[in-house]
């Protein structure tokens, strides 16, 4: 199969299941990781970390990667991607090529077809199930010394969670995905506790809620997990913004590692990589802080509270719920930008009205679109809803309508929006 092919193929049994599956069903009746059990378990074998949350498990998987590459070939396998479906599997930063998918799916592609003839309607092997045994295949062909892994949308019926793991990443978790996981934080957090499975040295957590962080804290220690907690055992410290992103102190119990840089905005980008570091510095020591200093201030990754263009000026930020929307503000408030054009690409099943809400006093207008993408669903609903509390909003049809009419507003613009409206604004130009 060519490289197109490959793509369609990880998503073939789940659009099979797709229309006799129950929409609103919980990942507890419609997941099934026990069918890539065997084929996962079959490739573990290379130390790695699983990393899991509701925002920023990227960010976080992303600047391990980047630290552990100091000291060793590491894979990551990260998503959804933005630009190119490839960006998912990365060795030493680099994206495996067209070739290397394509030859990779189709190694697996018997192995899968069979179990996936043998399922009732409705049931399906997951998209994440199939990436992550092409992953493990990958990173074993490739060498890798350390792998990571971030998990989809929760962790309990997560096939990711099924790889052996000896360290579990857990960034901060909020109410997000409820249809799937659970309507409150603690429903939620009792799923992406999962991650710590009890094979673990260790795991790691950001700052938490209260319950959140006390349910984190008996999965840990029911399952004998040593848990390093954000605020006891590391934190960032004296952040600062710049104009090409924050500066901050990494703080652990014995030493600190003072003016770290990422060139990413906002203050929870600093939490994120004192998360990071946290987790590095346990997995292989920090011995050479000048080498990790200089990856970090160097990295990428797009969508994540990104400048587009300076004039006009244009924020990027891949927020689909309103504890997002925070950081926005106060970047806004930071940058000195006032009255922005808002543009808003949330899909109806995601919190849209949420984001409205939280930004609708810091914008000049809210502009509401689509993405291009067929399996997300964008609505004349959203308008509605949104006025019926009233919120003006204008509905357009696709991003560069919205952006020609937030600039003949002659507005600075912010665009928010799930991934695959933000991998349309990166091929977009201003």
């Amino acid at each position: 199969m060519n490289r197109q092919e490959a793509e369609a193929f990880v998503y073939r049994s789940y659009l099979k299941a797709e229309p006799f599956m129950d929409y609103h069903a919980r990942d507890a009746r419609k997941r099934h990781p026990e069918l890539t059990e065997e084929m996962i378990l079959a490739r573990c074998g290379t130390p790695c970390a699983v990393i899991t949350g509701s925002k920023g498990k990227g960010s976080a998987a992303v600047m391990m990667s980047e630290i552990l590459g100091c000291r060793m070939k590491t894979g990551l396998m990260t998503s959804p991607h933005l630009t190119d479906f490839c960006e998912r599997f990365r060795v030493g930063g680099i994206p495996c090529t067209d070739e290397e998918f394509a030859a990779g799916m189709t190694d697996l592609e018997a192995e899968i077809t069979r179990i996936d003839s043998e399922l009732p309607d409705g049931v399906c092997i997951s998209p994440v199930g199939i990436q992550a045994v092409f992953a493990l295949d990958y990173f074993r062909k490739k060498g890798t010394a350390f792998n990571i892994f971030e998990c989809g949308k929760g962790a309990r019926y997560d096939d990711v969670t099924q790889i052996r793991h000896e360290y579990a990443v857990i960034n901060s978790i909020f109410a997000e995905h409820t249809r799937e996981l659970g309507d409150t934080p603690e429903e939620i957090a009792q799923d992406k506790a999962h991650v710590i499975t009890g094979y673990e040295r260790c795991a790691f957590t950001a700052p938490q809620s209260g319950r959140v962080m006390e349910i984190l804290r008996e999965r840990a220690a029911g399952k004998g997990v040593p848990l390093r907690e954000y605020g006891r055992d590391f934190r960032a410290e004296k952040i600062r913004w710049t104009a090409r992103g924050m500066v901050f102190d990494v703080v652990f119990r014995d030493s600190v590692c003072r003016d770290m840089a990422v060139p990413l905005l906002g203050e929870h980008q600093a939490r994120n990589c004192a998360l990071a570091m946290a987790a590095c510095r346990e997995i292989a020591g920090l011995t050479d802080e000048q080498a990790v200093r200089e990856r970090l201030s160097s990295l990428s990754w797009p969508g994540r509270m990104e400048v587009l263009s300076e004039d006009p000026f244009v924020l990027l930020d891949a927020c689909i719920h309103p504890a997002s929307c925070g950081p926005v503000l106060d970047a806004l408030r930071r940058l000195g930008i006032e009255k922005p054009a808002v543009i808003i690409g949330i899909p109806d099943d995601k919190d849209y009205a949420g984001v409205a809400r939280a930004m609708k006093d810091a914008a000049g207008c809210l502009i509401l679109t689509k993405s291009q993408n067929p399996h997300y669903r964008f609505s004349e609903v959203q308008r509605q809803k949104l006025l019926e509390e009233g919120i003006n909003a204008v509905r357009t049809e696709s991003l560069p309508e919205a952006c020609a009419l937030a600039l003949r507003a002659c507005s600075p613009v912010v665009i928010l929006g799930t991934t695959s409206l933000v991998s349309e604004a990166e091929r977009l130009s201003f």
